[in-house]
């Protein structure tokens, strides 16, 4: 009953009502938080598409594929825009939702992936975890040192080890779905993450 009372529209572990904005709003509160905490300023992000989508799904493995998405698009945004972060593009997240499965598709303008990382990033311990060498984010000598302990120079909650990625993959593998991406280098990458419906309509994933 006290579990109940804590999560309401649940049974077990499915939210039979969970509201896609809501979880994703949450998430990018705290994108936000560890952006501004680590340059100083967060992009602005704009959620469009079905934003009143309601439907039961699981929700335990969004709240560890989100936050991963959205660091690495806010991530990507602030740090090639050091010099003109008032004027960075918006982070865009666009929900698609239909009878068969749901499509959260999170896009950014922060330069692309590299020709030579592109077919890495869904690599276990890939990581570009200090390969920007700005001062503005490594915070020099003294914040590495003060870092020393987290992921390497100028590391910590915004990237790690090189697990986000293909972790989230492989969640959305296992739950009938994909997780995709497609990069314009120069320009920016967009993310797509597609999963099944677990309502019981046109081929949905069986739990």
């Amino acid at each position: 009953m006290l579990y109940a009372f804590l999560q309401p529209y649940h049974v077990g572990i499915i939210n039979t009502q969970m509201q896609l904005r809501k979880v994703i709003d949450n998430w990018i509160d705290f994108g936000k938080r560890l952006c501004d905490h680590k340059y100083g300023y967060a992009p602005n992000v704009k959620l469009k598409g079905h934003v009143n989508a309601t439907f039961p799904y699981i929700q335990s493995p969004l709240d560890y594929i989100l936050p991963e998405l959205i660091k690495n698009a806010m991530r990507a945004t602030a740090e090639s825009n050091l010099d003109n972060p008032m004027n960075a593009p918006d982070v865009s997240i666009t929900i698609a939702n239909n009878d068969t499965d749901f499509i959260i598709k999170i896009g950014d303008r922060g330069g692309g992936i590299p020709h030579q990382n592109f077919g890495k990033v869904f690599q276990y311990h890939f990581t570009t975890s200090g390969s920007c060498t700005d001062e503005r984010v490594t915070r020099g000598l003294f914040g590495e040192m003060m870092n020393a302990d987290q992921q390497g120079p100028g590391g910590g909650p915004m990237h790690g080890f090189g697990f986000g990625l293909p972790t989230s993959k492989a969640y959305a593998e296992y739950l009938g779905g994909t997780l995709t991406l497609q990069s314009m280098q120069g320009m920016g990458t967009d993310v797509y993450l597609r999963l099944r419906h677990i309502d019981g309509k046109v081929e949905s994933f069986r739990i």
